[in-house]
C-alpha cells in the first residue's frame, strides 16, 4: 500500500506542476481566484452572501446552485475588493449544487484549474475562502473517503460541517481545484462532504438547455451555447414564454453574429408571437437586407427568410381568424405574396403548398388548387397531404369529382407502408367522394379500411350508421344490417338506428322480421309514425290488407301524410 501511495502521490505532484504552469496560481496566491458573492431579488434587497470562486481566466465562475436559485441579480467582489455584476447563466445542476455563471468586463483573471484525477483518501487540502488578505493561512481539510458519484467522485472530508464552508474549493499542493465543499445530510454529522471539481466540466448551455429545469429555476438570464449550429438549435427551442431568456438569447446570437439574418427571424418569430408586429416587422426587414450579403453558408437564405414571413403571418391571422384586421399588412395578402417570392428565388415545392393554403385560407380555391397540383409535380415533394390539399381545393373549386377522386387515389398511394392512424382520415374523405360517384362498394372498401386503421373500439354509432348506408345502396343487405344493429349497441340514444333496422327488413323483403323490428321499437319507445308505416307496408305485402290499414291508418294520424298512396293500394 505504500508503494501505492508514494506513486499516487508522485503522479500528483508531477500532474499539480503541469496544472500550475497551465494557470500559474501557486498555492499562496490561490486566494487571487476567490470571489464574494452577492445575491438581490427583484426589489434589489440582498438575499445573501457567499463564496464563489474562477474556473477560467474568462471571468467564469462557480458557487452552490442554492445561493443563485432565488436571484434576479448578482455581483462579485474579488479579492482586489473590485466589484463586477453577474451576466449569465453558464451551466447548473442541483443535484450536485453547482452552478456556472460568467462575471462581466473580467479578463485574463486568476483561476482555479480543475484536476483531471480524483483525491486519494488521506490527501490533504486546502480549504480556501475568500479574503482580501494575501497573507491569510488558510486551514486544511484531510480526504476521510471516498465513494463514487456519478461516474466521478463524492469525499467525506475532515473540516467541520459548518454554513461557512459550504461552497469552499478545496486546493491541492500545487493550487489546482480537488473539490468544492458541501452540506453532510446525514443525521448528527459533524463533518463536512465535498463534490469532486470535475462535476463542473459538465456545467454547460447545449441546445437541450431550453428545458433544463434546473436552468429554468433560475432567474438570470443564461448563456447560448458556443457552437453556432447549437445556439441556433437553442433558439428555436426557447419556450416563448421564458421571455427573460428569450429576448436576452437573441440579443447575444445577434451580438456574437451580426450579419447572419437567423438571429433577427428568431427574434421576429417571437415578436410576432407577442403580437409586437412593426418589431417584428423590423427584425424581418433586417433579415431579409442580411441574407443578401451574408456569406456564412449555413445562414438562411433569401428564400427561407421570405418563407418564414409568410409562414409567421400566416399562423397569426389563422390564430386570430382569417378575416381578422391584424395591422401592420399582417393579412392572407401578404403571407400569400412572401411565400410567392420566396418561390420566385427558388421554386421550391415547399413555398408553393405555403402560397396555397394562403390562397385557400382566402377562399382561392382555384389558386389553391393550381398551387398545390404544381407542388405535387415535384416527386421528391409531393406527400399524400399535398394530394389531398389539391383535391380538398379542387372540389371546393366545383372540379369535376372524378378528378377530385384521381387526387385522392394519388394521396392514399402514397401513404407511408406503415398505415398509421394518422392517414386514416384520406379514406374517410374519398369514401364520401366514391358516394356521391355511386360507386358504393368501393366506399364500402374504404369505409372498412378507416375501420381497420382506427379500430372499432375508437369509432361512434355515426361511423356504423354511415357505412350501413353505403353497404345498403351496395346491395350488401347483411353487412349493412350488422353495422345497424353494432350502432344499436353502441349509441346513447340507439332509436333513429333501430327504425333504420325496421326500414332496412322491409326493402329487402323481410316482412315479418320487419314486423318485429317496428313493434319491438313501438313496444321500447311508443307511439312513432315510422314504425307504423313500416308495419302497415310490411302487412300490406303479406296481404294482410285489414291490419295494413290500420296500421296505416294510425301513421296517417301522427302525421305521416306520405301514406296515402299505401292506403290506395291496399283497400
Amino acid at each position: 500500500m505504500k508503494k501505492v501511495f508514494i506513486a499516487t502521490l508522485l503522479f500528483t505532484t508531477t500532474y499539480g506542476h503541469m496544472a500550475q504552469a497551465a494557470n500559474n496560481l501557486p498555492t499562496k496566491e490561490a486566494y487571487k481566484a476567490m470571489l464574494n458573492l452577492f445575491t438581490y431579488n427583484a426589489e434589489g434587497k440582498l438575499i445573501k452572501s457567499d463564496v464563489a470562486f474562477y474556473v477560467d481566466n474568462n471571468g467564469s465562475a462557480v458557487c452552490a446552485y442554492s445561493t443563485l436559485k432565488d436571484a434576479t441579480r448578482a455581483e462579485v467582489v474579488d479579492a482586489k475588493g473590485k466589484k463586477y455584476n453577474v451576466s449569465r447563466i453558464l451551466g447548473a445542476n442541483a443535484t450536485t449544487d453547482l452552478v456556472k455563471f460568467r462575471v462581466d468586463g473580467v479578463k485574463d483573471n486568476a483561476y482555479y484549474h480543475i484536476v483531471t484525477m480524483p483525491a486519494t483518501t488521506g490527501q490533504q487540502l486546502t480549504l480556501q475562502s475568500y479574503t482580501t488578505n494575501k497573507k491569510a493561512i488558510m486551514p486544511f481539510a484531510t480526504v476521510d473517503s471516498t465513494e463514487a458519484f456519478n461516474a466521478l467522485a463524492y469525499y467525506h472530508i475532515s473540516a467541520g460541517n459548518d454554513s461557512h464552508n459550504y461552497g469552499c474549493p478545496l486546493i491541492d499542493q500545487e493550487g489546482s481545484l480537488v473539490g468544492v465543499v458541501q452540506q453532510n445530510v446525514e443525521k448528527n454529522a459533524t463533518k463536512a462532504c465535498a463534490i469532486d471539481a470535475r462535476f463542473i466540466n459538465a456545467l454547460n448551455i447545449t441546445a437541450a438547455s431550453a428545458f433544463n429545469s434546473d436552468l429554468a429555476a433560475l432567474k438570470i438570464p443564461r448563456a447560448i451555447p458556443e457552437d453556432k449550429q447549437a445556439a441556433l438549435n437553442y433558439l428555436f427551442m426557447l419556450p416563448t414564454t421564458d421571455s427573460l431568456n428569450c429576448t436576452t438569447a437573441y440579443a447575444d446570437f445577434i451580438a456574437q453574429y451580426p450579419d447572419m439574418p437567423d438571429g433577427y427571424v428568431q427574434r421576429a418569430q417571437y415578436w410576432a408571437g407577442k403580437k409586437q408586429l412593426e418589431k417584428a416587422n423590423n427584425d424581418y426587414a433586417t433579415a431579409l437586407s442580411k441574407s443578401t450579403t451574408c456569406t456564412d453558408t449555413t445562414a438562411q437564405t433569401e428564400d427561407a427568410v421570405h418563407y418564414a414571413i409568410s409562414s409567421s403571418i400566416y399562423r397569426n391571422v389563422m390564430a386570430a381568424g382569417k378575416d381578422s384586421t391584424l395591422g401592420h399588412d399582417w393579412n392572407l395578402a401578404r403571407a400569400e405574396h412572401e411565400a410567392d417570392l420566396a418561390y420566385k428565388v427558388k421554386p421550391m415545392a415547399l413555398y408553393m403548398v405555403q402560397k396555397g393554403n394562403c390562397q385557400y385560407t382566402a377562399r382561392n380555391y382555384q389558386g389553391a388548387y393550381n398551387s398545390f397540383i404544381t407542388a405535387c409535380h415535384d416527386a421528391a415533394f409531393a406527400t399524400s397531404e399535398t394530394y389531398f390539399s389539391a383535391a380538398r381545393s379542387l372540389e371546393m373549386a366545383k372540379g369535376d369529382n372524378q378528378q377530385v377522386i384521381a387526387l385522392l387515389d394519388s394521396c392514399i398511394n402514397r401513404i407511408p407502408q406503415n398505415n398509421n392512424t394518422q392517414y386514416a382520415q384520406f379514406y374517410l374523405e374519398r369514401s364520401q367522394r366514391l358516394l356521391k360517384a355511386e360507386r358504393y362498394r368501393d366506399a364500402v372498401a374504404d369505409y372498412n379500411q378507416y375501420e381497420q386503421m382506427i379500430g372499432p373500439r375508437n369509432l361512434t354509432d355515426r361511423f356504423y350508421d354511415l357505412r350501413s348506408q353505403a353497404e345498403e345502396k351496395a346491395h350488401m343487405y347483411q353487412q349493412a344490417l350488422d353495422d345497424l344493429h353494432t350502432a344499436i349497441a353502441i349509441a346513447e340514444q340507439p332509436l333513429p338506428y333501430q327504425i333504420d333496422e325496421a326500414a332496412l327488413l322491409l326493402n329487402v323483403g323481410e316482412y315479418q322480421r320487419a314486423i318485429d323490428a317496428a313493434q319491438k321499437v313501438l313496444t321500447q319507445w311508443g307511439d312513432n309514425a315510422d314504425c307504423y308505416k313500416i308495419i302497415g307496408v310490411a302487412h300490406g305485402e303479406l296481404k294482410h290488407k285489414a291490419e295494413a290499414l290500420k296500421y296505416l291508418q294510425r301513421a296517417k294520424d301522427l302525421g305521416d301524410k306520405s301514406v296515402d298512396n299505401f292506403i290506395e293500394k291496399y283497400k
